[in-house]
C-alpha cells in the first residue's frame, strides 16, 4: 500500500484591521490524528500554527512562543474567523 501525501494548497487573503491591511498566507494540513491545522504567515512573518482552541472555542494561534504572545488579540481573532469561514465554505 502506497503512502499518499495530501496535496497542500496555500491560500492568500487580505484583511483590514484598524485601517491597516494585513496579508495572510495560510496552508492547511492534518496532524497524525487528523486534526486540521494551518501554517499561517502574517505580512511575511515566520509561520504561526493555527488550530481549534477548545478554551477559546475558535480557531486561534496554538504556539506558546513570545511572537504569538505579542500578536494583538484582534489580529489573532480576525485571522481565526477568516480561516473558519474558509473551512465552512
Amino acid at each position: 500500500m502506497k503512502n499518499r501525501k495530501a496535496k497542500t494548497i496555500t491560500q492568500s487573503f487580505d484583511i483590514v484591521l484598524e485601517g491597516q491591511p494585513v496579508n495572510v498566507k495560510a496552508t492547511f494540513y492534518e496532524t497524525h490524528n487528523t486534526e486540521g491545522r494551518y501554517r499561517v504567515s502574517i505580512n511575511g512573518s515566520p509561520v504561526y500554527i493555527f488550530g481549534w482552541d477548545h478554551n477559546k472555542n475558535r480557531l486561534a494561534a496554538l504556539d506558546s512562543s513570545n511572537a504569538v504572545k505579542q500578536m494583538p488579540p484582534i489580529v489573532e481573532a480576525a485571522i481565526g474567523q477568516e480561516l473558519y469561514n474558509k473551512m465552512a465554505a
